[in-house]
């Protein structure tokens, strides 16, 4: 989180500490995780099917609510982050965690602390980008761009809600 933008990290501080003091145990194996689930790294033919997914540079073992709190997090960056609708015809966040713990035969768990750690992870995404940005004088030194982001919002109004 310091390497990524040595600045302030007001969200990211904040939600690390929440993940600190919320971390759950852990009672399912670990299961290969693609690490970059989202609808902008699928292949799909005509008419829906999916056929590949793509980038797993990010790929780890852990708990399957991972890959999924990324995939709804990302989603909902991508429409409630940046300020427009949701895509017609995609299911609701709960329809889709039923479907994922009814396709893995398991309750998902901990929702909120994978949503939290996904948010968290992208937040100092977003602040790494903006300081390379800043190093190539794309953007002004004094930018709060690195730490007040679509993304940083976002998990900032996740983090009031808990």
């Amino acid at each position: 989180m310091n390497w990524a933008y040595p600045g302030p990290k007001p969200t990211a501080t904040r939600a690390l500490a929440w993940l600190k003091e919320h971390r759950p145990a852990e009672p399912n194996a670990p299961v290969l995780l693609w690490g970059d689930a989202r609808i902008g790294n699928m292949i799909f033919a005509p008419g829906g099917t999916p056929l590949a997914v793509l980038d797993w540079e990010t790929a780890v073992l852990g708990q399957a609510e991972e890959d999924l709190a990324w995939y709804l997090f990302l989603d909902r960056h991508h429409s409630e982050g940046v300020y427009v609708p949701r895509l017609e015809g995609f299911p609701p966040p709960g329809e889709t965690i039923a479907r994922y713990a009814e396709l893995l035969g398991r309750p998902m768990l901990h929702m909120d602390y994978y949503e939290v750690l996904s948010g968290f992870k992208f937040t100092v995404i977003m602040s790494r980008i903006a300081q390379a940005m800043i190093e190539w004088e794309w953007m002004d030194a004094d930018s709060d761009f690195p730490y007040n982001n679509n993304c940083s919002r976002l998990l900032d109004l996740i983090l009031e809600g808990l």
